[in-house]
This record gives C-alpha cells, structure tokens and sequence, in this order.
C-alpha cells in the first residue's frame, strides 16, 4: 500500500494522527480475533488500512504496538464511598460498564490466554496486574479505616475480592448480580477477619496470579 502525503483530515485532525488510531484500533480487534501470537504487523496495517512502513515508523514491534493500544483504554475511577462493602459494589457497576462499553471485555480474555503461553509474559502480567489497582486502592483504604487486619497483604485480598468478580465477568455469560456479589463480600471479610496474623504481603506470591 502506498504511503499516505502528510494533509489534513476532513474534520481539521491530522491525517496522522487519524491514522495512528486507526492502527490502535485494528490492533485492538486483531488482538480479540487472533491473540498476540498469531497476529502480525502486516495484519495490523492491512485492517487499519495502512502500510506495514506507517506502523513500524511508530511502533518497533508488535508487543510495544499491543501495550501502547491498551494503553488506550479507559481506567475505573475509583469509587471513595467511605466504606469497603459499597466501594465494591460501585466498582462492580463500573467494571460491567466498562466491560461493555469498549473493547476491553474483548481483549482481556485474550490476553489471558496467551499470558502463561506467551514470551511476553511479564509485559502481559503487568498490564493485567495494573487493571487490579483499582482493588488495590480500595482494599488499602478499608485498612486504614479498620474494615480489614491490618496484618493483611494489599496485594493478596486483593486479588481475593478481583478474582471472583473480573472472572464473573469477563468468563461467563452472565456477571455476578449485587446480592451475589454482597455475599461473596461479606464472606470474604469475615474470612479475613478469622485470618491467622503469618498472611501477610511476603506471602502473596504463594498466590497463583489472575
């Protein structure tokens, strides 16, 4: 495919620029249909409508490309209701919200199934680890305020209380409901609550990660 001439699209934005969000949202949907392994460059530019020499001019490889498209996708405002019962339960509506209404919900799944498989295991990890810090937050808040032990590992009941409602989303047909997802709150706190003081952050990584 030829190379574009630097103008200006119809609606005032550079062609460039136009361009380059053609390519992240391309490489958003190659990523949903194929995964990172099976996908390419050339299938990137041939969906975006680019050439191979437009991508590569902002991209090194297809990895930096995948990241910097989910880079793309919005963050869960964090909800600050001033207790960790509601927290959740907001959080849960955002994340559904979320879910439907970009493509997240597409390329999540993907991403963790290429993540054990993948040479690019620790970019794939960190990414999904930086999609729980929401849960983070709201369980580092619910220590403060008394709601957990204080003994706890942020990272470990978080991945306890994520767990659960990302998988409900993103692996069934039907997410968890606020009453379920009430109960499974409250069950998990009063486990907490019953946790031997040895659980603590050194411990986390006996956990197998999301």
């Amino acid at each position: 495919m030829a190379e574009d001439t630097p103008s200006r699209a119809t609606t005032g934005r550079p062609r460039s620029q136009v361009r380059r969000l053609a390519v992240l949202g391309a490489t958003l949907d190659e990523l949903a249909d194929n995964g990172i392994r099976s996908m390419t460059i050339e299938s990137i530019a041939d969906r975006a409508g680019v050439s191979k020499v437009t991508v590569y001019r902002w991209w090194t490889d297809k990895i930096a490309l995948t990241l910097d498209a989910l880079n793309q996708l919005p963050e869960l405002t964090v909800p600050d209701t001033g207790a960790l019962e509601s927290d959740l339960r907001s959080l849960r509506v955002a994340l559904i919200k979320l879910i439907d209404t970009t493509r997240l919900g597409d390329v999540l799944p993907a991403l963790i199934a290429e993540r054990r498989r993948s040479e690019h295991h620790d970019a794939i990890s960190n990414y999904i680890e930086q999609r729980s810090t929401p849960f983070r937050i709201i369980v580092q808040r619910a220590i403060g305020r008394g709601e957990l032990p204080e003994h706890l590992g942020v990272d470990l009941v978080a991945h306890l209380f994520s767990s659960p409602l990302s998988g409900s989303i993103l692996l069934r047909d039907a997410p968890l409901d606020d009453q379920q997802w009430v109960a499974i709150i409250r069950v998990l706190v009063a486990g907490l609550h019953a946790s031997p003081d040895h659980i603590t952050e050194e411990h986390r990584h006996d956990y197998p990660r999301r």
